[in-house]
């Protein structure tokens, strides 16, 4: 499970590492809280488009080979739909970025995903399959990278970041959006207390995103 955006009526944005398996997405699904809600809207897809630059990764995810290196600021991808979702369902499309919009460090920012949450009281809940929102903090990246990706980190007074099925959700500068950023994954740093985690930036793939949607 991963958790996505509809960034146009047709299309859905994504990390790249969720379509790159050898398995196919069977489905897309608009729900309101919980995974598996029978109020939910289910989609099937028509197709996947993978950012070229993480296309290495990609082959070899589907080939079950090791991959030789993490791609995080090229972990993108589009799923698009068979049928347009209808937006008079409440379904709405969240905004693309402007090719300016990379948040410098320091910058608050909203978390969104259906991923696991260990800190949720109800045991029900804490495997995933509910729409959760979390604050975090950009960082600069203190690490050697691969396509330029943007770092982030617990905040001061947060501490949520991104786990498991939270995969391919955005970075929002607001919860009305744009989406700044999408999931990949994280990294554990020797000199920092708490797990970092790498989002392929939008604006800086904007092209791409643009062109398959």
């Amino acid at each position: 499970m991963c958790t996505g955006s509809l960034v146009s009526t047709r299309a859905v944005l994504t990390a790249g590492h969720c379509v790159c398996s050898p398995l196919p997405v069977i489905r897309v699904s608009f729900l309101t809280l919980r995974n598996g809600d029978q109020q939910g809207i289910h989609h099937q897809p028509s197709g996947v488009k993978v950012a070229p630059g993480y296309m290495p990764s990609c082959m070899s995810a589907r080939q079950r080979r090791p991959i030789a290196q993490t791609l995080s600021g090229f972990d993108i991808a589009i799923v698009m739909l068979a049928q347009m979702v209808n937006l008079q369902s409440g379904i709405r499309v969240i905004s693309l970025p402007q090719p300016s919009d990379i948040p410098p460090p320091g910058t608050g920012v909203f978390i969104v995903g259906y991923g696991r949450d260990d800190n949720d009281r109800d045991p029900s809940r804490k495997n995933g399959g509910i729409l959760k929102k979390g604050r975090a903090t950009i960082m600069e990246c203190r690490h050697a990278t691969n396509g330029n990706p943007i770092c982030v980190k617990a905040g001061q007074n947060f501490g949520q970041l991104p786990a498991p099925g939270d995969s391919g959700g955005p970075l929002l500068p607001s919860l009305q959006g744009p989406v700044l950023g999408v999931v990949s994954h994280g990294v554990t740093l020797p000199n920092l207390p708490d797990i970092i985690v790498e989002y392929a930036s939008v604006a800086r793939m904007l092209d791409f995103v643009r062109s398959n949607i």
